[in-house]
């Protein structure tokens, strides 16, 4: 029984190690800010309709927590590693309809990669984020209000 679990986690590690050294798709740092320091998260990123998407594969994530908090958010694409980051409002969204819409568009975009990381995560748990472009106005420091959660309903409420 020993060595069947050994081979059953030597080949876990294996995909996993596999899925993470396949190049495909993009690659995304997001910071997030939370107890007076910067967070980094790798994520993967779609665009949908001109709009843009994270996933959180588990609702306990603390990136998503620190979000939740403080929707002021940036990003850095992996092709701009060294370059400025991007300023966005990241926005919970809770519309099953548009969550299977990003959920295909990211299998289509990582394929392989997804198939893999999909055998550790519960669909069904995932939460969406729209990243929302963050108007920067020089010498303001005053960052607009944030936009609010929303559901399949199209109703409102504070992101948290």
């Amino acid at each position: 029984m020993r060595r069947v679990m050994l081979a059953m986690g030597i080949i876990t590690g294996m995909l996993v190690l596999g899925a993470l050294a396949l190049d495909e798709g993009e690659i995304v740092t997001l910071y997030t800010e939370g107890a007076g320091r910067q967070y980094s998260t790798q994520l993967w990123i779609v665009e949908i309709d001109g709009r843009e998407f994270v996933r959180a594969n588990r609702p306990s994530a603390r990136w998503l927590a620190r979000l939740r908090i403080n929707p002021a958010v940036s990003l850095r694409r992996a092709e701009t590693p060294h370059g400025s980051s991007e300023l966005y409002w990241a926005r919970p969204i809770d519309d099953e309809g548009l969550r299977g819409r990003v959920d295909a568009e990211i299998a289509r975009k990582y394929r392989f990669a997804d198939k893999t990381w999909g055998r550790f995560a519960d669909r069904a748990q995932t939460k969406l984020i729209e990243l929302e472009p963050r108007p920067v106005s020089r010498g303001d420091s005053a960052s607009p209000s944030p936009p609010v959660e929303s559901n399949s309903q199209g109703a409102s409420g504070d992101p948290s």
